[in-house]
């Protein structure tokens, strides 16, 4: 259950890197090429060290050891809880992520495959947020997301950030968090695809689009 969590986090996570300006106050940004690639930058470099901190305590939280910002509640045929996540970089956990998680086939638990669906995220700047995808446990570390759809709308700042036919495969093995796979974006009306590699033990994001020249996030 905890590794289901932590791959639908890096779901979560891109939208909300999309829309980078969901924890920030400040007004301005008309969605264009450049702006998209500067606030995409700035929460790659801001905001990754963020989840991997929500991952670790996740990771405790799961194996027994109470975690600040952690819930997670059994329900029936899945799990249901929230996360706390720093992802503004204050070191506050300013952002809780709610869903829950039914298992396809309880028997087989996650290597049987889940349902994953994001009800809600608050905190930060007021933001309305969904998603879903399905979850399938293909190692002890490795998890693929498939089918996965997020979206986010910022009210401070008005900014809507998707992802869809998300389809990646995480590997978070000795402490890594490496990200393999592809998902379609869009920002404000500026639309094309991620691509995701590992880069060391964590991964970079190639950017590729029309009207826009290919850029690399690392």
């Amino acid at each position: 259950m905890r590794r289901a969590w932590l791959t639908a986090t890096v779901g979560i996570g891109l939208a909300l890197a999309g829309a980078h300006c969901t924890t920030s106050t400040d007004n301005g940004g008309d969605g264009d090429v450049e702006d998209f690639k500067i606030q995409l930058e700035e929460a790659f470099t801001n905001n990754l060290a963020g989840f991997s901190n929500a991952i670790q305590r996740l990771v405790l939280a799961a194996s027994g050891q109470a975690q600040t910002g952690v819930t997670l509640i059994p329900i029936s045929g899945g799990v249901q809880g929230s996360l706390g996540v720093d992802v503004n970089g204050d070191g506050s956990l300013e952002t809780q992520v709610q869903g829950r998680l039914i298992f396809l086939n309880a028997s087989q638990g996650l290597a049987g495959g889940a349902n994953f669906t994001l009800t809600g995220i608050s905190g930060g700047a007021p933001m309305t947020a969904s998603g879903s995808a399905v979850v399938t446990q293909l190692g002890a570390a490795v998890i693929s997301i498939t089918n996965g759809n997020f979206t986010v709308h910022t009210d401070t700042r008005g900014n809507d950030a998707s992802v869809s036919a998300v389809n990646i495969t995480t590997d978070v093995g000795g402490g890594a968090y490496k990200v393999t796979g592809t998902a379609n974006f869009e920002f404000n009306g500026v639309t094309g695809l991620f691509t995701f590699a590992p880069n060391g033990n964590w991964f970079k994001i190639t950017v590729t689009g029309d009207g826009f020249d290919t850029f690399v996030i690392q």
